[in-house]
């Protein structure tokens, strides 16, 4: 583990993205106030619907010319940087060990790279750790809220197209899953619906194989910040890949971040509030080769076969950085529908075409591109 005084946290784009339809969702749930009327008062004639999915988020600002110092400390995990700065230098390092604690115990529970983690031998209905259920229980709530865009069955797509758990070397094509009909042969990709979680009783169908690494990385970020801030009460972030979340009382000016996917693409400074999240999800960063073609790792659930990417990225704020994430992710897979389903949601978003042009949505500062 590396310690550092840095100046500015750089935004590093993730690639676990994921694809599917491409229908603007209708209207989620979220939790009510649970307050009742007032005593005596006449009851409603209807309850009021539910609040649609995706509805708060974060007011960014352009980073200042004199970012606030931060102490942060660095490592790797699932091929991914890992990053934590902290607002009081002499908290770094118990901030740093709670993380690496709560990131280990997460990657035993649903690394999908790791043969002996939990989710391996997960899936005959029996109860599985609180921990692994929660973790599935995100993953379908994200499927549910982008309509499938953001899909954890993708897992055997993967393994179908030729990816492995090394990120690059080659493994024998083979089918995930068939429909037969008359004598024909129909592929027909498994869908997040198939998947049952009743309370902590986990039910996979055969041929599904669950890959949680988008909402997984997006849910570890959340819980970690969340963690050191009320254990050690200081001001925190923590970043794994593209995914970024805040707690606690942030610097002066707020969390400055560098967005920039690679060094020749544009980049952005911005500040980022206390108690937010950023997601940067990338349709280029990993690839392989297969004797076909060359394959990506945005998988369309429909198809089964990997998306022809209209955005180099998608960059999405709110105020975790799992409902970033399943912004980000279901806006790569949506192409050219993006634009309008980002503005019917107002979210705070930056996308970056395949010519590196750029476009803005919510309340994203324009100003910040550098």
């Amino acid at each position: 583990m590396v310690l550092t005084r840095v100046l500015l946290v750089a935004l590093v784009a993730s690639v676990f993205g994921n694809s599917g339809r491409r229908q603007v969702p209708a209207s989620g749930s979220a939790r009510g106030s649970g307050q009742g009327p007032p005593p005596g008062a006449a009851p409603p004639e209807a309850a009021p619907p539910p609040p649609p999915a995706f509805t708060q988020w974060p007011m960014l600002s352009v980073a200042g010319d004199d970012p606030a110092t931060v102490d942060t400390a660095e490592w790797t995990l699932w091929d991914e940087p890992v990053r934590v700065s902290v607002t009081e230098a002499a908290k770094l390092d118990r901030a740093a060990e709670l993380v690496g604690g709560e990131l280990d115990a997460i990657d035993v529970a649903a690394s999908r790279l790791r043969p002996d983690s939990e989710l391996a031998s997960a899936g005959d209905g029996s109860e599985v750790s609180p921990l692994l259920a929660e973790l599935v229980a995100v993953a379908l709530s994200a499927a549910r809220e982008t309509d499938g865009d953001v899909d954890p069955t993708v897992g055997a797509m993967l393994g179908s197209l030729g990816h492995d758990p090394d990120f690059g070397a080659l493994v024998t094509t083979r089918p995930t899953r068939h429909v037969q009909v008359g004598q024909l042969a129909v592929y027909r990709p498994p869908t997040w619906e198939e998947v049952r979680l009743d309370d902590r009783r986990l039910t996979i169908p055969e041929g599904v194989t669950l890959d949680l690494s988008d909402t997984m990385r997006a849910r570890a970020v959340d819980r970690c910040a969340a963690l050191v801030a009320a254990t050690l009460d200081t001001g925190v972030l923590v970043s794994v890949g593209g995914d970024i979340a805040t707690a606690g009382p942030a610097p002066r000016a707020g969390w400055p971040l560098l967005v920039r996917d690679g060094p020749v693409d544009p980049a952005a400074r911005v500040s980022l509030p206390g108690g937010a999240a950023v997601s940067t999800a990338s349709s280029h960063h990993r690839h392989w080769d297969t004797a076909e073609e060359l394959l990506q790792q945005i998988v369309d659930p429909e198809t089964g076969h990997a998306a022809r990417p209209i955005w180099r990225t998608a960059t999405v704020a709110a105020f975790s950085a799992l409902r970033a994430t399943a912004v980000a992710n279901a806006s790569l897979a949506r192409g050219v529908l993006a634009p309008s389903w980002l503005e019917a949601l107002a979210a705070p978003a930056r996308l970056v075409g395949n010519d590196r042009s750029l476009r803005f949505f919510g309340t994203w500062p324009t100003a910040a591109e550098t």
